[in-house]
């Protein structure tokens, strides 16, 4: 079984996110990106029994001001029913791959955002 609690040092809503991997039967974390402070994100992909990958990324605060699931009273059901909906679903293992040497390649750097490209 994966350990996404431990894996994401207790960020916040990732016992949320364990019951979804858990339900989708996860095999393996194929990349994991995460801030588990007080406000921070989890990012993570993630290999499904069936061949397929999950993948999901969320941003979480430390109250109603900043986290918009507590802010909309959510439920554990409910997010996880907004981490399903939300998460993509690559078919295979060679798609997502794909998908991972694409994103490489359109990657922005500091030098997309020089204001004196504006013109």
């Amino acid at each position: 079984m994966l350990d996404i609690v431990e894996a994401t040092e207790d960020a916040r809503y990732s016992e949320v996110l364990q019951e979804v991997i858990e339900e989708l039967k996860g095999i393996e974390i194929l990349r994991l990106d995460y801030d588990s402070d007080y406000q921070g994100h989890v990012d993570i992909d993630v290999l499904l029994d069936n061949g397929s990958v999950f993948s999901y990324k969320y941003w979480y605060g430390s109250c109603s001001g900043c986290d918009e699931w507590e802010s909309r009273d959510l439920t554990a059901e409910e997010i996880k029913d907004v981490m399903i909906q939300e998460a993509t679903f690559f078919d295979s293992l060679g798609g997502y791959k794909t998908w991972i040497e694409m994103r490489g390649k359109f990657k922005r750097t500091e030098d997309d955002f020089k204001l004196t490209d504006l013109g």
